[in-house]
């Protein structure tokens, strides 16, 4: 057959369904008006299945629709077997229907009879609702099981373990204690112990200022150090022992100096007097650069009955320096202002009450012993009076070319002005012979005169 015929049959049986629809749409509503007029009337009479089921009898299709209810309910039975994996689903209590009785029987005569015009329709497969208030419940039930179990295997797992230890800031990161932090330990506890962790850093180590902890990728750990600057070393017996400029000496002896830094002697730190000079000389040191310190071989405590005050530094240039603890670390920070107007020159700069330059010797070294001072002084003293005697025995032949009187009158002057001289190089310690550069501390401003007599 060509495309026209087959149009042709499908318009016929298309025809065939709507007449029928039609003739059902017709009894259907001739029923619901009898239902209708006998509630009306008040009479209890429900419509019977069976005037549904003698219209459909009277279709001519009625063997076929027989047919498809058994196929129908097979279907329904094959359905029910194979879903046997499936949950088990709740029954959940539905909404009565309200809805008369006649009215029902109506709903089946229609349903009864829509089967029947189907015959030559194929089957159609119902598809089935999963009750989403089910998997709701379900979700809700497990999914707290589930956190927990997520939660179990993240503190069981490397993640939650350090797994490495880091330390800057320090030259020797083996030498800070890092106590309680180690490889290993939980990270969730570090995180909520951060602060006490940092803190136990910090007293377990007096080189260490502070301490920061810092946890990175997971379970790499990184400690940031800030530590204490060191001044210098003090000795104890025969050994030397850092000392820092928050007045810490670090318990570690050592046999010789390993870094350019000053040697801190003449302080017994058993003493509580030298214990307190010695923290006021850290202090004053803690504000000069570490440029100028670099330049100090030495720090001397020179204090004494009459003046505990005192202190003097050995150069490494071959400058000495003296001055006092109180006012020592505000003047040196321009000693290298002082150093460049020396033109190499090495001596005694005083910095006591003003700060000038004058020839070191043995009379005003502050590191030379009191014998050497005192076989200094004998020999000025020698020295003065040998050049006063000379000083008189010209006089003499002089006053015997001239008066008498003039003679007698020089001479009385000449011994004054020697005696004059020799007091003034035992008070002054014998500046007088060199040449002296003066610099104002006040100021600021490095300038330098030279004198000579």
């Amino acid at each position: 057959m060509d495309w026209e015929e087959e149009e042709r049959i499908r318009q016929e049986r298309r025809e065939k369904r709507r007449r029928l629809h039609e003739k059902i749409a017709e009894t259907s509503k001739v029923n619901f008006d009898k239902g209708q007029q006998t509630r009306n009337d008040g009479k209890k009479t429900p419509i019977e299945g069976s005037e549904a089921q003698a219209s459909v009898q009277n279709s001519p299709n009625d063997g076929q629709s027989n047919a498809l209810n058994k196929q129908s309910k097979q279907k329904k039975q094959a359905s029910k077997k194979k879903a046997k994996w499936q949950l088990p689903k709740l029954k959940v209590k539905r909404k009565s229907n309200t809805k008369s009785e006649p009215e029902s029987n109506h709903r089946i005569a229609i349903s009864d009879q829509a089967e029947t015009t189907n015959d030559k329709m194929p089957p159609t497969k119902k598809v089935h609702k999963k009750n989403a208030s089910n998997w709701k419940k379900m979700t809700c039930l497990l999914l707290p099981f589930i956190i927990a179990l997520l939660v179990a295997g993240y503190y069981a797992s490397p993640f939650n373990h350090v797994a490495s230890i880091s330390v800057e800031g320090v030259e020797q990161a083996d030498d800070v204690n890092l106590y309680p932090l180690k490889e290993g330990m939980s990270v969730t506890a570090l995180k909520n112990t951060k602060g006490e962790v940092e803190q136990a850093i910090v007293n377990q180590n007096p080189s260490v200022k502070s301490a920061t902890v810092n946890v990175s990728e997971w379970n790499k750990v990184a400690v940031n150090v800030s530590a204490y600057r060191q001044l210098g070393y003090i000795q104890v017996a025969d050994f030397f022992y850092p000392l820092l400029e928050n007045d810490e000496i670090i318990d570690s002896p050592l046999p010789s100096l390993e870094k350019d830094l000053p040697l801190f002697e003449d302080y017994d730190i058993s003493d509580d007097q030298e214990r307190t000079k010695l923290t006021e000389t850290i202090k004053a040191f803690s504000n000069l650069s570490d440029d100028i310190i670099q330049k100090i071989s030495l720090v001397s405590y020179k204090g004494d009955d009459s003046n505990n005050d005192r202190i003097a530094l050995q150069m490494v240039d071959g400058n000495v320096v003296k001055g006092f603890i109180s006012s020592i670390g505000d003047r040196m920070s321009y000693y290298n202002g002082i150093a460049s107007q020396l033109d190499g020159q090495t001596g005694l700069i005083d910095m006591e009450v003003a700060i000038y330059f004058t020839e070191l010797n043995d009379g005003n070294n502050p590191y030379a012993s009191a014998e050497d001072k005192k076989a200094y002084e004998e020999s000025v003293a020698a020295e003065s009076k040998a050049s006063s005697e000379s000083e008189a025995s010209a006089l003499d032949v002089s006053s015997n070319n001239g008066s008498s009187s003039e003679a007698d009158s020089s001479t009385e002057s000449t011994t004054e002005q020697s005696a004059s001289e020799t007091s003034q190089v035992e008070n002054a310690g014998t500046q007088a012979d060199s040449p002296t550069v003066e610099t104002e501390a006040t100021t600021g401003n490095n300038s330098a005169t030279t004198s000579s007599e």
